[in-house]
């Protein structure tokens, strides 16, 4: 197999070539300081897990399955949002149950997902939420970055630390395509 021609991200100019099942991607820093990158490598298989780990956190809100939503994290979780924070999988849990379950629509994208550490498996991902009321006339348009420590599990992998930084909320209304079913 050839490898592929370079992917680029481009939020930071980060180039991925994959050849024979493998990925290679230079090192991304978690924090907003820049330092020289380093290039790591890692399985196709390892890239999907990380993927389908940070796309049962959306899928679990937006379809309110509590269940897969806790499977995204370990017990012992935590969990930082900048204005609130959670320490462990159950209390952050019951805590998008309670905020979620009255919400209307709601629309969890989650993309440009980048590994940016091997030892341990760290992750960013891009997260964008519409969170409509309960009416579904009027919400929220939220925007973040969250940065992902994952762990393996008897269970495969699992987030054990999550740190998510805000880059906007706003409000939106009213929704013109408004319907007054839920989750629909």
């Amino acid at each position: 197999m050839t490898a592929s021609p370079p992917l680029r991200d481009l939020s930071g100019g980060v180039a991925i070539v994959c050849a024979d099942g493998a990925c290679t991607v230079p090192e991304i820093p978690v924090n907003d300081n820049r330092k020289d990158t380093m290039s790591v490598t890692i399985s196709a298989d390892l890239r999907f897990e990380v993927l389908d780990l940070v796309y049962r956190y959306a899928t679990g809100i937006d379809t309110r399955d509590w269940d897969l939503f806790r499977t995204v994290f370990t017990d012992d979780a935590e969990v930082d949002f900048g204005f609130a924070r959670w320490e462990s999988g159950d209390a952050f849990s019951a805590f998008m149950q309670e905020t979620h379950d009255p919400a209307g629509r709601t629309l969890h994208r989650m993309t440009n997902t980048v590994i940016t550490g091997v030892d341990p498996l760290t992750a960013r991902t891009y997260g964008d939420a519409l969170v409509l009321e309960g009416d579904n006339l009027a919400g929220t348009i939220a925007n973040a970055w969250y940065d992902d420590e994952t762990v393996r599990t008897d269970s495969g992998l699992r987030i054990r630390r999550r740190i998510v930084r805000m880059g906007s909320m706003v409000n939106v209304g009213p929704n013109l395509v408004a319907q007054p079913s839920r989750n629909g």
